[in-house]
């Protein structure tokens, strides 16, 4: 295969960064239409998870307990127990983006979406970094005294194939926070499916996904309780994803943006804290994608939200989501439960939890960006597995030897 030029997303305005730093760090991008503000939605949604986390970690994990609880203390739990659902957001972008080249065919006559490549792409561009880390994980867990190799065997390869929520009916041991990537491999394998009801008149296809995010918004009532986590339980966010592909295809990408656009962001902020807080269940489950979808629909065509998202630091963070989602999890663990547990508290969980996430979250981006830039990032060039296959080729042949195709399996 030729090699593909490299394309990388626009310049970001602002001068406060080194073009240089920000060359490096961007995310490489071949489709042509980059969006920054999908970016700003990454940061939104990984900045949740963080929060959520390190909240668990420095309960939890570094035993830290507060007798007294002020008014404040419950205003700052509640608000940061709901970053949770940070991945739902995640799921609505990867709706949104896998949706993408499909929408671009059937309403824009864009080129047909190739199936094998389509998957081929999913396993160039993911598994590297997935199987790199949970490797390292692996071998490393039993030196700190998670287990035993051995023991941990079983895991690790029902990790790696995406299965260890259907079979041990939780989250890996490996990596407790690669349960929702096999949610997300279970819908990547339907994208093509959903895909077909593109096709749909208009009214009719709006319908039938309002219609099933409707149900399976309502899956508490339906799918057995206890039984393992999948995509019965999150395909309304996905689908919402699609909708939003949809319309941005059809209207949102040529309309201009305006102030008025950012109303319904802003107000489904608080709209969603209130909900979430006073109404968990149920009416949460049916009113979430939709509060989420006005989040969307004003990064995608309000002016404010987009200055906001679209910013330097806003948009690359977003950009290494996936590196921060991997490794934050052993970050947290060894900053808060090795590094601060012993530090003397301040007296309540709020300016406790304001201290540990100002030393934790610069210690997680700062951790990702290395593996970002070395792992990550080299994987998002479509063109990697050829350019790796003709690097082993040379060496074959500075030896004298001829690679084959065994020897390397070559990019689709």
């Amino acid at each position: 295969m030729p090699h593909e030029r490299e394309q990388t997303s626009p310049a970001f305005p602002g001068g406060a960064w080194s073009s240089a730093v920000i060359s490096r760090l961007r995310r490489i991008t071949t489709a042509g239409n980059y969006i920054p503000e999908i970016d700003g939605l990454r940061f939104i949604a990984i900045m949740a998870v963080l929060l959520v986390h390190i909240a668990g970690y420095w309960t939890v994990r570094a035993g830290r307990s507060y007798p007294a609880i002020s008014p404040l203390d419950s205003a700052v739990q509640a608000v940061v127990n709901l970053g949770g659902y940070g991945v739902h957001l995640f799921f609505i972008i990867s709706g949104f983006v896998l949706a993408m080249p499909f929408c671009k065919h059937v309403f824009l006559g864009g080129k047909p979406v190739t199936l094998s490549q389509y998957f081929w792409r999913r396993v160039t561009r993911l598994e590297p970094p997935y199987v790199i880390s949970m490797l390292a994980f692996f071998l490393f867990m039993p030196l700190f005294g998670k287990g035993t190799w051995a023991e941990l065997w079983p895991n690790l390869l029902a990790s790696l194939t995406y299965t260890h929520n259907l079979v041990y009916g939780k989250g890996s041991l490996i990596n407790n926070a690669a349960w929702s990537l096999e949610v997300e491999i279970q819908f990547y394998l339907l994208v093509p499916l959903v895909a077909s009801l593109l096709w749909l008149p208009t009214a009719l296809r709006r319908l039938a996904f309002v219609a099933a995010i409707a149900i399976f918004s309502l899956h508490s009532l339906w799918v057995p309780s206890g039984g393992p986590t999948s995509i019965l339980q999150y395909a309304q966010f996905f689908l919402m994803g699609v909708v939003l592909c949809d319309l941005w295809t059809n209207a949102w990408q040529t309309a201009s943006r305006s102030y008025g656009g950012d109303v319904l962001g802003l107000l489904s902020w608080p709209l969603f804290i209130a909900v979430n807080v006073q109404h968990a269940g149920v009416v949460a489950d049916v009113l979430n994608p939709w509060m989420m979808a006005g989040l969307f629909f004003s990064a995608l065509r309000g002016r404010l939200h987009s200055l906001v998202l679209s910013w330097p630091a806003v948009a690359i963070v977003g950009g290494m989501c996936f590196s921060i989602y991997l490794l934050h999890g052993r970050v947290l663990a060894f900053t808060i439960h090795g590094a601060l547990a012993k530090v003397v508290h301040l007296g309540s969980f709020a300016a406790d939890y304001f201290a540990v996430a100002a030393i934790c979250i610069p210690a997680v981006i700062a951790v990702s960006a290395v593996f970002y830039v070395l792992v990550e990032r080299p994987c998002m060039a479509p063109d990697w597995p050829a350019r790796a296959f003709a690097a082993v080729q040379r060496v074959f042949r500075e030896r004298g030897t001829r690679a084959s195709p065994e020897d390397f399996r070559a990019a689709k």
